[in-house]
């Protein structure tokens, strides 16, 4: 097309390849810009696989091998770092964003499910499911690590907004330990209900979100105050997302195969998705205002939009999809 405008114009040589290279130029920028979309990490704990999504096509475009059990994820998206954790080979995979290959392995020696990572990316933490402590890791320098004590069976774990304090979630303790992360001393330790699983930073980052299993309920915690309320969920919740305007909880309920869509003013269940079989994780897409969730039981992932609250497609996945954490990667 362009060759022909320029002889009918009778330009010059230079002209011709001016004008197509700047067609070539358009064709790749907007490829990739087509490239470039948010995507989805989804951990197959029972293929030893993760699947990713690219959200705008709703289509899984790479499956990378990784350790035994993968389940946790965390995002550093400036440093264009997944990170996984690898339960049963006792390893954390490292993922490049950008070519979607793994480029290391870190060995850790515990049992890590619940991974988090500090704001500027330089710190990863490791929470050991068969004990009391977590692992402090140098992402720049992975042998370096330091463990500390949280409680009993720690799991889910969030970094607040200003990267000074860390959340852990300890099933079996019944409670959250908060800790400070440059000393990594215990600040205090707050009751929640029983079991508690995931953690999620509300948008504002005034706000963490406690998911307990056993008792049907989500803990509201004060960032700053560590003061609590408690908001009712369906059975056995496994994880929450929530709207960027903070206005809606969007909380996966494992035993009754369906999301509740919780007014966070109200506090009130104001509707009720079925999704797949054992749902676990859960993540809001922003740009898309797509909700993605890993449907453990039935080896696929659940398509919603948060607008209209219904499921718009379904995505097979491999066995056992689980990712416990953020697990969104939004590529600004």
């Amino acid at each position: 097309m362009f060759i022909h405008q320029a002889r009918k114009l009778n330009i010059s040589t230079y002209q011709k390849c001016l004008i197509l290279n700047t067609g070539l130029l358009i064709t790749l920028l907007f490829s990739m810009h087509s490239f470039a979309g948010n995507l989805a990490y989804i951990t197959n704990q029972g293929a030893n696989t993760a699947s990713v999504i690219d959200i705008a096509t709703q289509k899984i475009t790479h499956t990378l091998a990784l350790g035994k059990a993968p389940v946790g994820i965390a995002i550093a998206r400036a440093q264009h770092r997944v990170y996984i954790s690898n339960a049963n080979s006792q390893t954390i995979s490292v993922i490049n964003s950008q070519t979607q290959k793994v480029v290391q392995e870190i060995p850790v020696n515990i049992q890590p499910v619940g991974i988090a990572i500090t704001n500027d990316g330089k710190t990863l933490f490791a929470a050991d499911w068969e004990g009391a402590q977590v692992l402090s890791i140098d992402t720049a320098q992975p042998h370096k690590q330091r463990a500390f004590k949280a409680g009993k069976t720690p799991s889910g774990m969030v970094v607040s907004a200003d990267n000074k304090t860390l959340f852990i979630a300890n099933r079996d303790s019944d409670n959250v330990t908060v800790v400070d992360v440059n000393t990594l001393k215990t600040i205090t330790t707050v009751p929640v209900g029983i079991h508690p699983f995931a953690l999620t930073l509300s948008p504002d980052k005034k706000s963490v979100y406690v998911v307990n299993v056993v008792s049907n309920n989500l803990t509201r915690m004060d960032v700053n105050t560590y003061q609590t309320e408690s908001i009712k969920t369906g059975q056995h919740p496994y994880g929450v997302a929530i709207s960027p305007d903070d206005r809606w909880l969007f909380v996966t309920n494992n035993h009754a195969e369906s999301v509740s869509v919780i007014d966070a003013k109200t506090k009130k269940i104001v509707h009720t998705i079925t999704v797949g079989e054992f749902p676990e994780g859960i993540d809001y897409d922003p740009a898309s205002h797509l909700i993605f969730v890993a449907n453990w039981g039935s080896d696929n992932v659940s398509v919603i939009d948060a607008n209209t609250r219904q499921v718009i497609n379904t995505i097979a996945s491999h066995k056992l999809c689980r990712s416990f954490g953020p697990f969104i990667l939004e590529q600004k």
